[in-house]
């Protein structure tokens, strides 16, 4: 076994478990997230999609909401107890796919072009496992995969100095990354709030692959 086969064996039990569990962080009933997939919802309502992609979709709160405003929308999770609850949370929208998959794994220089692609608090855990240069080849992959003029919602929390995968300076890292890669940023806001008694800031970036012809 390559060290990429052990990495995804490693992340594909961590969210099997968690997933597994229920909903340990709260995901689905916290006034804050809530609110957060609402936002999400209005930063993107603005158009209609062909295509949307949700990277990293856990139990489908924000996959549901994306069949409202993308004739198609494909879930994908690496965890199959988190695809099974997405079925039940996007149950009867006719227009959603669910996949289990390791985005990182995925072809997407062979799937046809997205409209809209949506990654909510998942970056940071790929960066957990994965190299930067792997992460770094994801983004440009994804960016190739995209309609010029598509849009990119990147949306992760900003936490304390203990917590280690939230750094701020490391979201940031990431969101510049996407602007390195080609990806250009159309708007940037940030949602506070608590959760389970701590105060917390969710930053969210709408960036957009440049349309034919601009550099």
């Amino acid at each position: 076994m390559n060290d990429r086969d052990a990495i995804s064996r490693r992340m594909r039990e961590h969210f099997e478990d968690f997933w597994s569990a229920g909903d340990p962080w709260q995901l689905e009933q916290s006034a804050l997230d809530q609110t957060r997939y609402a936002r999400q919802h209005a930063l993107v309502n603005d158009r209609r999609y062909a295509r949307a992609l949700d990277l990293g979709c856990g139990s489908g709160q924000f996959t549901r909401l994306l069949a409202d405003v993308a004739d198609h929308v494909v879930g994908v999770d690496i965890a199959q107890a988190a695809i099974d609850r997405a079925a039940v949370t996007c149950r009867g929208k006719h227009n959603v796919e669910l996949r289990v998959a390791n985005v990182m794994d995925d072809d997407y220089s062979k799937a046809e072009s997205w409209d809209l692609i949506v990654m909510t608090e998942s970056i940071y855990c790929l960066g957990w496992l994965y190299p930067m240069f792997d992460v770094g080849w994801l983004v440009s992959e994804l960016l190739g995969s995209m309609r010029a003029g598509g849009r990119f919602l990147l949306v992760n929390t900003l936490g304390t100095e203990t917590d280690y995968l939230l750094l701020p300076w490391l979201i940031k890292t990431y969101r510049d990354l996407f602007l390195n890669v080609g990806y250009e940023l159309e708007r940037e806001e940030s949602l506070r709030g608590t959760k389970n008694g701590v105060e917390l800031e969710v930053a969210m970036s709408l960036l957009r692959k440049p349309a034919a012809g601009n550099p």
